[in-house]
């Protein structure tokens, strides 16, 4: 029972850890959009990455 009660939390953690790498892998390009958006130096570059994105967000939001 003890090593059971050491190997659950590490259970636990690489279910979560999945999770969050699907989420990551599935949500991809509008993740990574967004991700750019925040490291763009100019307003303009961020227009056109924004502008990139909306065909492809509203397609995902439908």
């Amino acid at each position: 029972m003890e090593s059971l009660n050491s190997f659950l939390p590490l259970i636990w953690f690489g279910i979560l850890a999945l999770f969050l790498f699907m989420y990551v892998m599935l949500d991809g390009f509008d993740l990574g959009v967004g991700i750019l958006s925040l490291t763009s130096s100019s307003e303009e570059r961020r227009g056109i990455l924004m502008t990139s994105l909306s065909n492809v967000w509203d397609a995902n939001a439908t």
